[in-house]
């Protein structure tokens, strides 16, 4: 969760700096803009729970990771002279369908297996690991774009020079989230109950059982 939330944060902070800067879109153009980002959020989020039962949870969290990253790679292509439609709707349609996927299917993760007098503490971690991994990842993906855009100005046009830092950002947030379909087969494993926590026989009754005191 704190890796989705790195690349999360990111998105809505480069997005409409790119638009903005770049483009030369007002803030009102760039605020619409987010809308259909909105909608195949909310769209992957209807879907998580029907792919979860076809998939099973971890395949579910696999593939809305994987889309995911197939949109931040095709981000990391943008050109400095480009349009919403032509090269931001397509992979703003796909991180938005993948981000809802995943963040359902990870907080069902995060919330299913604890009681139910704990859910509310345990959802109240996952977001506060959501947003400090957000608060992270932005200083890191901020830190990269500013040094990959200060490499590239002597050479390139200001806006050419800010496309390479967002590319440089996008980039790393398609790696991040490939970090975060490594650490996913985890997830199976803790679920799995260790061969040692289930005895072959049932325990003994208290009355039964060899006393250790010494009289």
């Amino acid at each position: 969760m704190a890796l989705l939330g790195a690349v999360w944060v990111g998105l809505f902070f480069f997005l409409p700096l790119y638009q903005q800067q770049v483009l030369g879109v007002g803030p009102l153009e760039a605020g619409l803009s987010q809308l259909p980002l909105a909608a195949a959020n909310m769209i992957g989020s209807g879907l998580a729970p029907v792919l979860a039962r076809r998939l099973g949870p971890i395949r579910t969290l696999l593939a809305g990771l994987a889309v995911q990253a197939a949109g931040f790679l095709w981000l990391a292509r943008i050109p400095s002279e480009g349009t919403f439609l032509v090269h931001l709707l397509g992979p703003v349609l796909l991180v938005g369908a993948g981000l809802g996927v995943a963040f359902v299917q990870l907080t069902g993760s995060a919330v299913g297996g604890v009681e139910p007098a704990d859910a509310g503490l345990a959802g109240g971690l996952v977001n506060t690991t959501r947003q400090i991994g957000g608060a992270v990842g932005l200083a890191v993906l901020g830190t990269l774009a500013a040094a990959r855009t200060a490499a590239a100005s002597p050479d390139l046009p200001h806006t050419a020079a800010l496309t390479e830092g967002y590319r440089g950002a996008f980039l790393l947030s398609a790696a991040v989230l490939g970090v975060g379909a490594a650490l996913t087969p985890l997830l199976a494993r803790r679920a799995r109950p260790a061969p040692e926590s289930v005895p072959a026989t049932p325990p003994a009754p208290a009355a039964l059982r060899p006393s250790n005191r010494t009289h």
